[in-house]
């Protein structure tokens, strides 16, 4: 299962879109990924690769593509917020 995790993290696919592509139940596949990742200690975390484009205009946005989502939020926002939903 493990290859599958990680092919799955390459692919920049929604879990569920992965899942049906390689004919997996996503709850499974999420099963077994969550005791994998608690038996790894692999983080849920994504790798990012940060760049700015080079110009002397300033940063008005921050970009995040994820796969075919993106998010777009102006480039004063206090990085605490975007940390917010992670907090319980």
């Amino acid at each position: 299962m493990a290859g599958f995790f990680k092919e799955h993290q390459s692919s920049g696919l929604s879990a569920v879109e992965f899942c049906r592509r390689n004919d997996i139940h996503p709850k499974t596949f999420s099963a077994h990924k969550a005791s994998w990742n608690k038996n790894t200690n692999a983080s849920t975390f994504l790798k990012v690769d940060a760049s700015r484009p080079v110009t002397d205009a300033p940063l008005s946005t921050i970009q995040l593509s994820i796969g075919k989502s993106q998010l777009t939020l102006p480039a004063d926002t206090e990085p605490i917020l975007l940390l917010k939903g992670y907090q319980s």
